[in-house]
């Protein structure tokens, strides 16, 4: 009875978020224009559909240097149209994109949520896609399949080595911790405060009957997250409005990164709904990703500098040599 309130809250939860973005088209928030500059600008793709969660889009165009790979955590019930917006941004920088769409169950029952974090990593290791600049772009529960992926990466150091090695940077929109699962999901399933008291409740008491097989799954996922054991650059997307991705939660995290030594750059808005800051501010968000990117070196105009001066370096070793 509990676990099937769980997973119809969660449901429930997913087509906020999707009605939220309808919303926003309907108040001709500047989402078409958007979509339609990326798609006028976009280079020949080249997509595969791996599993019913997994797609992998690749652009066809020759580089000239490692194409870098988004693997791209969407958001709880997003569908791959919502998710496209996204990859055609990093499309149209000469990024290759592979997308995860989440669904309740893998949230609300970890074992299946490990076992996508496999299959996802086995595509990792698949010819083609090795050696290449990984970065990582979750969104909302997103952050909590990549904590799962997380713990894999530790746990068989040796197998995925090579992915440990890959990984470059990390950019998360309206990140959910474990800590605000219960009022988040509260909040947005209704407006009532009576009800939304019955509701975190119950969510509170569901995760205290099942700590062993569900809450520790969550507890480890976040150690993971906010350890940022590979010292990873972040970006952090965020709202001071949003009841599920809290700012100060957010902010926690960034400062305890920040005290690591972790390069950390953010962009928080004052009222913008969950998952929704790219459709309420489009140019920001875009500027705050690519500016980011350039940070890192992942950009295609910081791509180009690196193969000149790896030209270069080569041209002087080889007159050395002679």
């Amino acid at each position: 009875m509990m676990a099937s309130f769980v997973l119809n809250s969660a449901v429930a939860v997913g087509h906020c978020v999707q009605k939220s973005a309808t919303l926003l088209l309907q108040k001709n928030v500047p989402v078409i224009f958007l979509a339609s500059r990326f798609e006028s600008s976009l280079p020949p793709l080249t997509t595969k559909q791996l599993s019913e969660n997994i797609q992998l889009r690749t652009v066809q165009e020759t580089a000239h240097y490692p194409r870098p790979l988004v693997l791209l955590f969407g958001w709880m019930l997003a569908k791959q149209r919502h998710l496209d917006k996204y990859c055609n941004m990093y499309h149209s920088n000469g990024f290759d994109v592979l997308s995860l769409k989440m669904k309740p169950a893998q949230v609300l029952i970890p074992q299946r949520a490990q076992n996508t974090v496999e299959q996802l990593l086995s595509v990792l290791q698949e010819p083609g896609l090795t050696k290449r600049p990984l970065m990582v772009h979750g969104f909302s529960v997103g952050g909590y399949m990549y904590g799962e992926l997380l713990l894999k990466l530790d746990q068989q150091r040796e197998k995925y080595q090579c992915i440990r090695d890959q990984l470059t940077c990390q950019v998360f929109d309206s990140p959910v911790d474990f800590e605000g699962v219960a009022p988040g999901f509260a909040s947005v399933l209704v407006d009532n405060k009576l009800a939304q008291k019955v509701i975190r409740k119950s969510l509170e008491v569901y995760l205290n009957t099942f700590k062993t097989t569900i809450t520790s799954h969550y507890l480890r996922s976040s150690a993971a997250f906010h350890k940022n054991e590979l010292r990873l650059p972040s970006l952090l997307l965020y709202s001071r409005s949003d009841p599920i991705g809290v700012d100060t939660k957010i902010e926690q995290v960034m400062k305890k990164w920040k005290a690591a030594g972790v390069p950390v750059m953010a962009r928080c808005w004052e009222s913008s709904p969950h998952v929704s800051h790219f459709h309420r501010h489009p140019d920001e968000y875009v500027e705050a990703v690519l500016k980011f990117l350039d940070s890192v070196g992942l950009t295609k105009q910081e791509a180009a500098k690196k193969v000149l001066r790896s030209k270069v370096q080569k041209s002087q070793e080889a007159q050395q040599a002679l």
